[in-house]
Order: structure tokens, then C-alpha cells, then sequence
């Protein structure tokens, strides 16, 4: 994946450039650049089809050596969690019959704005930018550190110390790995944020994410002093990435100054809030399949994927004749390579960050402090407790569910 490059206008361009094409405010652009990615996805398919295969096996021969069935029930032992299998699946269909009407009725919005007859999958991107938000990565950073500033003066601290000393490698270029994550250093206390940043809404979003993590880090290193990654659990490390996005929701004009298109940048970011309660959870379903079915071929698992696909973020889009395109597109996500079953934990924790903005939009003051108190806690703790010291509560059980979609509603309805 880190040495994909795509011909672009007669250029050779790295990946990320063309995934920032999605956002282009000409459709035929976005098209475009979705048929590309394809393309280049189908340069790579074989390769990575035959990774995959050879993982499920060995994860499959791992799980049987142990004494398991599968990979899968032997992952959330492996892994400690404080919830179950049949929590999961529960999960699945809470989001499915209460997030997915509502996400359906958002595209109808999407649409609508766009003036277009049918919602095709390079519509249902963050195009309804008129400029992509930065065009120098010391634009991005000077523009995040003023909406850090905003939330709290700790934020920006740490975000314009990590940028003094080196801490933070976001450009594109030739050869980079792609995504984006941020890493403690235990020995000196500090936090590593990587990226593959072109100029886009998304580079903006997932800088603000990484900023949440970084700020967790810090917050814990002077509390408890060095604590080894092993024990993070993902439902608390990403409560407060999600959770820093939409603090800083009210201060996208930062970067989108002219009403319209902040609350354009606004609805986007919540269109993510959607996306990362679904698509991550659709992802867990993909691997609970994959792995409670360790004999399937390739082509199961594409078409698996793009049924999936279908039940959840791609329920409202036209996706006639780009089965085959979507069904091999999970080779786009290295989770399911390098970190089995880490994809839920977005999930989850997107239930409780959509509780921080409830709270925040109360009373910010306190929604701040809780969010300090609750990244500085006791990690021996269980997420329930953390959750709590958070000010939240770590339930995604169907009421919990229900009344998170009404409240992104009246979120949405309130920016328009």
C-alpha cells in the first residue's frame, strides 16, 4: 500500500493525493479519482488476497493450538474485553435499526445540496467544500493550535511542543506508509504523531483525532508516569480522539470562516460521527465473519464485504455496476491485516464522545474538565470507571443507541 502511486493528469501522484480527489467540489472529478483508487487497488488485489489468506490460517491455527474454535473467540480472550461476543452482534443490529435511518435521512440532505438524481459512492464524500481547508502542512498546524488554544490552554501546549521538537511528521511523499497514528515514547513521556496528510477535510479531522490521543498520552504519563501500549484498551484510547473532534466542532471556522462553509465543515464532521459509529462496526462484523468462516475463498470475502457494505454506510447510495470495485475495497484497511478485531472500539467509543458533546454543549467548562480527569485516570481501572471519571457512560446497549441517534438529528437539525 505505501508504494502505490496513480497516474494523475499525466503525473505520477502519491495515494493520498488521489484520496483527496474525493472530496473535489466537480463530480466528475470525484469519479474520477474513485475509479482510480479502484484501479489501483486491482494492481495489488492478488498480493494482498494472498496475505490475507495465509493470516486467516495461521490466526485460525493459533486459535485451534490454543484450545479455541476460532480466531475470533479467541481474540476477546486474548484481548481481556469487558464485553461479550453476543454484546457485539447486539451492537450490530442496535446501529443497523437506529443510526442507519437516520444516516439515510442525512444523505437525503447530501443529495438534495448536491442537486443530484442518484447518490453514487463519490458522492458520499466530504464534498460540499469549496476549497480543501490548507494548502502547507505548517497552514494545517498553525490552524489547529488556534482551535486547541480555544477548547484549553493545555491542548495547544503540548500540540506546539510536540511540533518545537519533531514529534509530529504529517506531509505526503513518495514511499510514506499511508494512514495516520500517534504513538507514546515511554522512555522520554512524549507522543509521536505519524501521517500521510494532502490537503483535505479529512487530513484536518484525523490531525484533530491524533491530538486527542496525544493529549491522553501526556495526561497519563504525568499522572502514572510511563505506561507500557500493551495496556491501552481502544475503548478509552479512542474515547478521547473522537471525543477531541467534536470539541472542537464549534471552531471549524478556524478554517471555514465564511458562514455557509462552516456549517458545511460542521455537518461533515457529523456525516464522520455517522460513519465511525457504522463503518467500524460493519468492519467488525466483516472479521467476525472471516474468521468464524476460516475456509472461505477470495471471492466470499469480496462479495461478504460489499453486503455488508450494503446493510450500513452504503445503504443510501447507488452502487449499481461497482459491486465487484466495493467488494474488494476492504484491502484498503490495514486493521484487518495488522490489528485483527481493533475496529469495534471506534465504535463504542464514538457512543461515548457523542455524550462529551451533549455534555459540552451544556456546559463546556465542565465537559472539559471531565474530559482532562477521565484521559489522566487510573488505567487500571475498568472502562466503565474511566467512562464515568469522563463524565459518560459505556453503554451502547439499544436505549443508549436510540437516544444517540436523536441527538445527532437534533445536532444536525440545529446547524441548519
Amino acid at each position: 500500500m505505501g508504494g502505490l502511486t496513480v497516474e494523475w493528469d499525466g503525473e505520477e501522484k502519491p495515494f493520498p493525493f488521489i484520496q483527496s480527489q474525493l472530496d473535489h467540489l466537480d463530480r466528475t472529478v470525484r469519479e474520477k479519482a474513485y475509479n482510480k483508487i479502484g484501479s489501483a487497488f486491482l494492481q495489488i488485489k492478488s498480493d494482498m488476497d494472498a496475505i490475507m489468506d495465509e493470516l486467516i490460517q495461521l490466526r485460525h491455527q493459533i486459535a485451534v493450538n490454543a484450545g479455541f474454535e476460532n480466531y475470533r473467540d479467541y481474540i476477546f480472550v486474548a484481548k481481556n474485553r469487558e464485553y461479550s461476543v453476543q454484546d457485539c452482534y447486539d451492537f450490530h443490529e442496535n446501529v443497523e435499526k437506529h443510526i442507519i435511518p437516520a444516516w439515510n435521512r442525512l444523505a437525503e440532505v447530501f443529495k438534495s445540496k448536491l442537486g443530484v438524481d442518484t447518490y453514487r459512492p463519490w458522492d458520499n464524500t466530504a464534498k460540499l467544500m469549496k476549497n480543501p481547508p490548507y494548502a502547507e502542512v505548517s497552514t494545517l498546524m498553525d490552524g489547529v493550535s488556534e482551535m486547541l488554544g480555544k477548547t484549553d490552554p493545555y491542548f495547544a501546549d503540548r500540540f506546539d511542543y510536540m511540533r518545537e521538537h519533531g514529534l509530529l511528521d504529517l506531509g505526503d511523499r513518495k514511499g510514506k506508509s499511508p494512514g495516520g497514528f500517534c504513538t507514546p515514547l515511554p522512555v522520554s513521556g512524549d507522543t509521536f504523531v505519524f501521517a500521510n496528510f494532502s490537503p483535505s477535510f479529512f487530513s484536518l479531522i484525523a490531525l484533530i483525532h491524533e491530538m486527542g490521543h496525544a493529549v491522553n498520552g501526556y495526561l497519563e504519563f504525568s499522572e502514572h508516569g510511563p505506561i507500557e501500549e500493551y495496556q491501552h484498551r481502544m475503548e478509552i484510547a479512542e474515547l478521547y480522539s473522537h471525543g477531541m473532534e467534536l470539541l472542537l466542532l464549534d471552531k471549524l471556522d478556524q478554517f471555514y470562516p465564511e458562514e455557509e462553509d462552516f456549517k458545511n465543515a460542521q455537518r461533515e464532521e457529523l456525516r464522520r460521527a455517522f460513519t465511525m459509529l457504522f463503518g467500524p462496526l460493519s468492519g467488525d462484523l466483516f472479521q467476525h465473519w472471516m474468521y468464524t468462516n476460516p475456509t472461505h475463498t477470495s471471492k466470499e470475502r469480496d462479495e461478504k464485504f460489499f453486503e455488508i457494505s450494503k446493510r450500513y454506510g452504503l445503504n443510501p447510495v447507488d452502487t449499481s455496476g461497482l459491486e465487484e470495485q466495493i467488494g474488494m475495497s476492504w484491502i484498503g484497511t490495514l486493521h484487518y491485516f495488522e490489528v485483527p478485531f481493533y475496529n469495534i472500539e471506534y465504535s463504542i467509543s464514538m457512543i461515548g464522545a457523542l455524550q462529551l458533546l451533549e455534555n459540552y454543549r451544556e456546559n463546556p467548562e465542565r465537559a472539559i474538565e471531565s474530559f482532562k480527569k477521565g484521559a489522566s485516570a487510573d488505567y487500571n481501572q475498568s472502562i466503565a470507571a474511566i467512562y464515568k471519571e469522563t463524565g459518560v457512560s459505556f453503554d451502547f446497549s439499544e436505549p443508549a443507541v436510540k437516544r444517540m441517534g436523536e441527538f445527532l438529528e437534533k445536532v444536525i437539525q440545529d446547524i441548519h
